[in-house]
């Protein structure tokens, strides 16, 4: 028998979007302690209310009983709908793929308090050149900030035309999107930024779209300082080679089937435009960060400096996290944590070199 829709946790998912508890950020984990948590003194009313999956062949009031789950803490997580998704397609389960779904679009609509539009980021390999004719340009470069209809891992898929809207905005203000090194520390990888993380390491000069996704030209700064020559030295070395949009999706279309992208983003307003050490499409996944060897923290944070640009923060940052996802063992299958794994992954051997 399949996993049917479980009524008795879609309404309170419902409810929980509507007063806006929602954590629409957070990589999505739930563990044995916050299961249980969750159960109280046997209460398998409120189990069943945070699981949007009901499996009937299994006993009812038991753990085995009730899937899905989507919150802890008495929040929804956007990241938990998304993974639901995910696995009701793999599992046939269309009625709960269908509702976690429905769910999202309540999210992303900002129905509820928190209706603030989330800030996303979008990765990609960086095809880039470098155009100097003299002095005087040291620095400039140009390439793709997106490529048009190509799904990526989150499950979006970008159109010829997002980008147009916020171009002439920008244009009509003038203003251009930032040009920062992994969208100033807060791009999901890193502690809080530091102040310097934010400070702009170039500045675009020119932006649109071609048949191929949105073309950007710009300029490296502050080439005669430390931090900016580790930026312009990584990028002709081929290992600062991501590039990623900070960006507000305005407008977009739901898939409704398994083998269509989640968001089809239609309209997008563009906020900055980093140069990235780990790019994140296309990454391969690995279960376990136990083999990567990081004991020589000072070591690590030398080459995440000297070799990928990293500032001191973003360095410790990292390895911080680094170390915590090691100790915890097995980690669990958050978004982030996920990406972390898969980015430690491609660029180790390269910040080993």
């Amino acid at each position: 028998m399949t996993i049917k829709l479980n009524p008795a946790g879609a309404s309170p998912a419902r409810s929980l979007i509507g007063s806006g508890k929602i954590d629409r950020t957070s990589a999505w984990s739930i563990s044995a302690d916050e299961e249980n948590a969750i159960l109280g003194s046997d209460d398998w009313t409120a189990y069943s209310a945070m699981h949007l999956g009901e499996y009937d062949a299994e006993k009812a009031d038991t753990k085995a009983r009730y899937r899905y789950p989507f919150g802890k803490g008495g929040k929804l997580y956007r990241s938990a709908l998304m993974a639901i998704r995910q696995r009701s397609a793999q599992n046939g389960a269309t009625d709960v793929y269908d509702a976690a779904g429905k769910l999202v679009d309540l999210v992303d609509k900002g129905k509820g308090k928190s209706a603030a539009p989330e800030f996303e980021f979008k990765a990609a390999r960086f095809e880039y050149k470098f155009t100097e004719t003299g002095p005087e340009t040291k620095g400039a470069f140009e390439g793709y900030g997106s490529v048009f209809n190509q799904e990526d891992d989150g499950g979006d898929l970008i159109v010829p035309g997002a980008f147009k809207q916020t171009l002439l905005d920008h244009d009509k203000n003038g203003t251009m999107p930032k040009m920062l090194l992994n969208h100033g520390g807060l791009g999901g990888f890193f502690a809080s930024p530091a102040p310097e993380d934010l400070l702009p390491i170039g500045k675009w000069n020119h932006m649109s779209e071609d048949s191929h996704g949105l073309v950007t030209k710009g300029r490296l700064i502050n080439l005669d300082t430390e931090h900016g020559k580790r930026i312009y030295g990584a990028m002709k070395e081929n290992a600062l080679d991501g590039l990623s949009i900070g960006y507000q999706a305005k407008q977009w279309v739901r898939g409704t089937r398994a083998n269509e992208p989640e968001r089809t983003l239609k309209q997008v307003h563009l906020i900055e435009v980093s140069p990235v050490t780990f790019p994140m499409n296309g990454a391969a996944m690995i279960s376990s960060v136990k083999s990567i060897d990081f004991a020589d923290l000072k070591g690590a944070e030398d080459l995440l400096r000297e070799a990928a640009g990293f500032t001191r923060a973003q360095a410790t940052g990292f390895l911080a996290r680094v170390r915590r996802f090691q100790q915890q063992g097995e980690p669990a299958a958050g978004d982030e944590m996920k990406q972390l794994i898969a980015a430690i992954s491609r660029r180790t051997e390269l910040l080993r070199t």
